[in-house]
């Protein structure tokens, strides 16, 4: 027997494999790809954008919308765009484009937007305290009774590392006792 059919088959078998590797490729249905989420450029929301009027001075723009995301080299301090990029998955991604253009005062002359309405904004994950223009939260500054730092009662606090000197009411260098660990090392 002679070889050749040998090479020819296998040359073809091979031709096969490579040509059918163009061609799309099916993906079972149980077999998931991943992709990634991707969030890029500023959160915008209706509420924020409401609030820019024309007139209004750069740093109250960015006081409501926070820094842009792109800066126009070419026209110098006259146009900011905040783009707001979010696709989940393999969901249709959602992209909205806010341009705000400055006169040569520094005042808003023009706004135009485009892209996707805001109203149809994905939910977002973040906490309401890192969302724009939340209000920071109060903090608390009274101990609790039940709390590990609660001052003992002959007036240390628990805490060993707290340097406040132990009954002072001076205040400034010098005034009191020298400073020493709460839980008298």
């Amino acid at each position: 027997m002679h070889p050749f059919p040998y090479r020819t088959l296998s040359a073809l078998t091979l031709l096969m494999f490579a040509l059918t590797g163009c061609s799309s490729v099916y993906i079972p249905s149980f077999i998931k790809v991943y992709q990634p989420d991707i969030a890029q450029g500023n959160i915008l929301e209706t509420k924020q954008v409401e609030q820019l009027k024309v007139g209004m001075d750069k740093s109250e723009v960015n006081q409501i919308l926070g820094t842009p995301a792109l800066k126009d080299i070419f026209h110098h301090n006259q146009r900011e765009t905040y783009v707001f990029y979010d696709k989940r998955g393999k969901n249709k991604a959602f992209k909205h484009i806010l341009v705000v253009i400055y006169d040569a005062n520094g005042r808003v002359a023009k706004i135009e937007q485009s892209g996707d309405p805001l109203d149809q904004t994905p939910p977002q994950d973040l906490p309401e305290a890192l969302r724009p223009g939340a209000e920071p939260a109060a903090e608390t500054t009274e101990p609790s009774a039940n709390d590990a730092d609660a001052p003992h009662k002959n007036g240390a606090a628990s805490d060993p590392y707290a340097l406040t000197p132990p009954g002072s009411s001076g205040s400034g260098l010098g005034a009191g006792q020298p400073l020493q660990p709460a839980g008298g090392l």
